[in-house]
């Protein structure tokens, strides 16, 4: 083991330290767990260094406390609510159905694994990208600085460095990375975004394979899923389980969640093993629109979905503005799905909730205007340019698109034919991922648009990284629809729906972490 691996593992162990209480809390025992915690300890490391920069002191300090806040809150919210103690588990017994699950859901997270570890081949080749070179990493070792010198380089107009004030969070875990282990090299930086990157591919593609298990849950229950899954010991009886076909929801998620991961690593390469900050924020927002905007509304989702927001507001400009817009969504999507008794008593929860991300992810934006740093600006090209340089951007963006030459018709063919299946599956309504993709690119041909610099070389140096999200979403959504063209073949896929609608009851618990019942389900319409 060279020196840069072990340097590159203790690094992800103290971010998955820091970030193992505040993710338990928010998702209880579950699997995705594992690759959210070091995702949760960069949020960390980014809101550490808009603290030292906004106020001084260090930025390990800053770390620190942060991280001891977040393991006291957790550890104050299970002493008030002992129910949701990840260690509580009821007396629950297996079942056939529930054993086929698990067998299923054990070999597509082996599968996920070992798709990520064979896409990781590229760091054998040791290669730091331009602007990870000239910016991410460079700006890693600034927070190790003194807080003088840290505003003496964000503010000094002599460096042409526009891109100083770009969100910090790939910026600060490197600064983690190298002040606890010494080791201060762009080697070992470009391997730990690499590896949280990973993270990042495995959070979003395993949202797949809990898709297909609920749908082949709820399939089998007759019911749309609403009683669950697991029965306590003893009991004399309990809803059907899945088995035969039945189970094969589950096994086209897992499927489709492998392919997930090669084309998400193609879509990002080199970018994702070079130390750019792109592929993060691309591929956390597709995880938040899995688990937000797709997925069953429960408090783990909302959970995963809190984190992978803050992950992408945190990582640069354009996912700072599909951050807000998925923020909207999420709260949106909260409020309309409640039931109309509860929505009149509990609207303001998920806007609550979307407030304080905005708070959260909207606080460096706000910190490098008060310290007046490089690369603010409000210049616009001229109006007369925006139609021809928006133009422009579409034809550089198309090649880089094509998955919405399929996603399209996909979607346009299930909503025709698979509406009801889908409905019966869980998922909702699949408008919710189409309008996050359409905001992003909004959002980048706007930019193209309205800029300054020059369009032609702005486009060739730049259009490959920021059409990641949408070719990712785009591929996302195609494989959405697999997995409900697979439960199609299940039985019971055509029976009547027997539910009350209006209302969601337990939700299943992810059969792969064995008899552990899923965090309470929040309030969510049938027919999304």
């Amino acid at each position: 083991m060279t020196s840069t691996t072990g340097a590159a593992i203790a690094t992800m162990a103290v971010l998955s330290a820091s970030g193992l209480a505040p993710t338990l809390a928010l998702l209880g025992r579950r699997w995705v767990v594992l690759p959210l915690m070091p995702l949760t300890g960069s949020v960390l490391a980014a809101l550490a260094a808009t603290g030292y920069l906004a106020t001084g002191g260090t930025f390990l300090g800053w770390f620190v406390v942060l991280a001891v806040a977040g393991t006291a809150i957790a550890v104050v919210f299970w002493v008030r609510r002992p129910d949701h103690r990840p260690w509580r588990r009821p007396l629950l017994s297996w079942a056939p159905g529930q054993l086929w699950l698990s067998v299923v859901g054990a070999l597509g997270a082996v599968a996920v694994l070992g798709a990520c570890a064979w896409c990781l081949r590229g760091l054998a080749t040791p290669t730091v990208g331009f602007d990870a070179r000239a910016l991410w990493l460079m700006r890693g070792g600034w927070f190790l600085q003194s807080h003088h010198q840290l505003l003496v380089k964000m503010r000094i107009p002599d460096i042409p460095l526009v891109q100083s004030v770009y969100p910090p969070l790939v910026s600060a875990t490197t600064s983690l990375a190298w002040r606890v282990t010494g080791d201060q090299s762009q080697r070992l930086a470009v391997v730990v975004i690499a590896l949280l990157n990973s993270c990042a591919v495995i959070t979003a593609s395993w949202a797949l394979v809990e898709a297909g298990r609920s749908a082949a849950l709820r399939l089998a229950s007759g019911d749309g899923g609403r009683r669950p899954a697991l029965v306590s010991r003893g009991a004399a009886s309990g809803p059907a389980l899945p088995t035969g076909a039945a189970v094969v929801p589950m096994v086209v998620g897992v499927v489709s969640a492998v392919l997930l991961v090669f084309v998400a690593f193609g879509i990002t390469e080199p970018f994702a093993t070079n130390g750019y900050a792109d592929p993060i924020w691309s591929l956390a927002a597709v995880g938040a629109v899995a688990y937000g905007l797709q997925a069953e509304a429960s408090r783990a989702n909302l959970g995963v979905t809190v984190i992978l927001i803050l992950v992408v507001g945190m990582s640069k400009d354009e996912g700072l503005a599909t951050g807000s817009l998925l923020i909207v969504l999420v709260a949106l999507r909260g409020v309309v799905t409640m039931a109309a008794g509860e929505r009149r008593r509990r609207w303001w929860h998920p806007v609550l909730i979307g407030v304080a991300e905005l708070v959260a992810i909207g606080a460096w934006p706000l910190v490098v205007r008060i310290v007046h740093a490089r690369g603010l600006t409000s210049n616009y090209s001229p109006a007369r340019l925006w139609a021809s340089r928006a133009r422009a951007s579409y034809d550089g963006m198309t090649p880089y698109l094509h998955v919405l030459a399929l996603a399209i018709p996909v979607a346009v063919v299930g909503g025709l034919v698979l509406s009801r299946v889908r409905r019966r599956s869980g998922l909702a309504n699949d408008w919710w991922a189409w309008t996050t993709l359409t905001g992003g690119l909004v959002a980048v041909i706007w930019a193209f648009a309205t800029g300054t610099v020059a369009i032609k070389p702005w486009l060739e140096g730049t259009v490959h990284r920021v059409t990641e999200f949408p070719a990712l979403a785009g591929w996302w959504i195609v494989a959405t629809w697999a997995v409900v063209a697979g439960c199609s073949l299940a039985p019971g896929a055509a029976e009547p729906m027997r539910a009350r609608r209006g209302t969601v009851g337990s939700e299943p618990a992810d059969v792969v972490d064995g008899p552990v019942p899923l965090a309470e389900p929040l309030s969510s319409a049938v027919g999304e």
